[in-house]
């Protein structure tokens, strides 16, 4: 129906009409054929990135002719580009579950800018209704194509053939649907569950890697023919934004109360920050905690306040009808404010990491705290230029840009050397810190991380040798191929991770099982 909507609105430049429904569906399907090759059983790695480049590539070759892409929208397809080939630099599960999603948005955003759309320059009203065409137009997927044939429907639908027609486009538009309730069905019910898994345990069936590989080619073909029908049709937005219609929702001196009283909070909150946590004051008096305890207690409920602020300043920028100077010295009171308490949370998050050591957990913390830290000053900057509807487009490009900073760092090597400096030059360390050594915990980084323990290990004394060499020969090496990897899952860690474990493989045979070495991490 929004499509329906759009379209009329709009004159049909070029379109999908240059390109035979059966063109379409035939590159969608070739797609799914490379895809299955590609991720069949193999873990996620370069495989990605040669994926995207051909989805975009094809994406690119379908545009409607005469279509342009904005300038402003040059950067899309270099940042598909890179978040796409990241997981062939790390494999994080938590890198990996940010990159993956985040290239298939890249790649949407990369498709209607390819069909001639602006999407930098539009406000957060206009992108919500793109994006929801857009995900619409990928769900309908293989669906869409098929329907544009011309025989398919009306007359035919009399005759047994087109009973047949209809009834194979019920079950397209039906399938992705079906894969997604039995997905929460077998998730809520252990009988479902197990049922499901009889069913369609592939092992047992003399044809089941075939079965296998053809579903998942089946799924990439669907997502790649919407993507297709994504980057074919131009999709304007010219009907009336949605924007100044909720200005004026809320009066300038209400929008300003609001403001004030949260502010009020925030400042004497803030000055409690400023006395006890970094003056120094003593806390056992104030609270009854020690200053370690009131240190580490609260950091993620202030980032949730962190966030909650962030919201409520967007939201009431969005509706508030006039910008008067009190309301304006109150939204930017209360982002200045904001920020101290990020920096509280920063400051006690680094307290408790010098007490307990380094996790990825914290490690990401750190990452989340930098995104609000920039995302904080950027807002400052937005409200006092009246342009807080760009405020999304801003957190957006922060956040790609902290996660290539991530994946620069590498989240697992860095908490394993840090651990590691931890016991082998403890100096600097306050008095009450945690010495020991965690060998299961660092064992568990996986390959990220392997290098830099073997590094190491011969570094360490006694039991906490003895004690991680056994935990990476049970955790890295026991039933572990060292050939090289298949090319679709090639990755730059796991390739280093293996040459390092040649290195050291038959030292690392010889650790027996020892006692200790382990503790939990707080």
């Amino acid at each position: 129906m929004a499509d329906h909507v759009i379209e009329r609105a709009t004159p049909r430049v070029a379109s999908l009409d240059r390109y035979s429904p059966a063109v379409l569906l035939s590159l969608a399907f070739a797609f799914g054929i490379l895809a299955q090759y590609l991720f069949y059983r193999s873990a996620l790695g370069i495989n990605v990135g040669i994926a995207s480049l051909v989805i975009l590539a094809i994406a690119w070759r379908l545009r409607p002719t005469g279509a342009r892409v904005d300038p402003l929208d040059r950067w899309i397809v270099p940042a598909a580009i890179v978040f796409a080939f990241l997981p062939a630099l790390r494999v994080d599960l938590m890198l990996l579950l940010f990159d993956v999603p985040a290239t298939l948005v890249l790649i949407t955003m990369a498709a209607v800018s390819f069909a001639g759309v602006p999407l930098t320059r539009r406000a957060v009203d206009i992108l919500v209704i793109l994006g929801l065409v857009a995900v619409g137009r990928i769900v309908a997927g293989g669906a869409m194509p098929l329907a544009a044939f011309p025989d398919l429907g009306r007359p035919l639908a009399r005759r047994s053939g087109g009973r047949i027609a209809s009834v194979g486009m019920g079950m397209a538009l039906a399938f992705p649907f079906l894969v997604v309730f039995a997905l929460l069905f077998a998730s809520a019910d252990a009988v479902f569950s197990s049922a499901v898994n009889n069913v369609f345990d592939f092992r047992k069936w003399s044809i089941g890697e075939l079965i296998g590989r053809a579903l998942l080619a089946a799924a990439f073909a669907w997502v790649a023919g919407g993507l297709f029908i994504v980057a074919g049709r131009r999709t304007d937005t010219t009907m009336p934004a949605v924007l100044p219609r909720l200005r004026g929702l809320l009066s300038s001196t209400a929008g300003a109360t609001t403001l004030l009283a949260i502010d009020a909070l925030f400042v004497f909150f803030v000055g409690l920050q400023i006395a006890y946590l970094f003056g120094g004051i003593d806390t056992l008096n104030a609270t009854g905690l020690t200053y370690s305890t009131y240190a580490r207690r609260g950091f993620f409920e202030l980032i949730a306040v962190a966030v909650l602020a962030g919201g409520l300043l967007f939201a009431v920028e969005l509706v508030v009808a006039k910008r008067s100077r009190v309301y304006v010295g109150a939204a930017l009171t209360l982002t200045l404010a904001t920020l101290v308490i990020v920096v509280s949370a920063a400051y006690r998050m680094h307290l408790y990491q010098l007490a307990y050591g380094w996790t990825e957990q914290r490690f990401y913390a750190f990452a989340g705290i930098a995104w609000l830290g920039a995302g904080g000053a950027c807002a400052a900057v937005l409200v006092w230029r009246d342009a807080t509807r760009w405020l999304l487009h801003a957190g957006g490009l922060i956040a790609l840009a902290v996660a290539i900073a991530v994946h620069v760092i590498g989240p697992s090597a860095l908490v394993a050397r840090q651990n590691l400096e931890r016991v082998v030059n403890p100096r600097g360390l306050p008095a009450d810190a945690s010495r020991a050594l965690d060998a299961q915990y660092l064992a568990s980084l996986g390959d990220g991380a392997l290098p830099t323990l073997l590094e190491y290990l011969p570094r360490l004394d006694g039991s906490d040798r003895e004690a991680l060499g056994f935990a990476l020969r049970l955790a890295a090496l026991q039933g572990r191929d060292l050939s090289p990897a298949a090319v679709p899952s090639f990755s730059v860690d796991r390739e280093r991770a293996r040459q390092a474990l040649l290195t050291l493989v038959d030292e690392l045979r010889t650790y027996p099982p020892v006692r200790g070495g382990h503790i939990g991490l707080r």
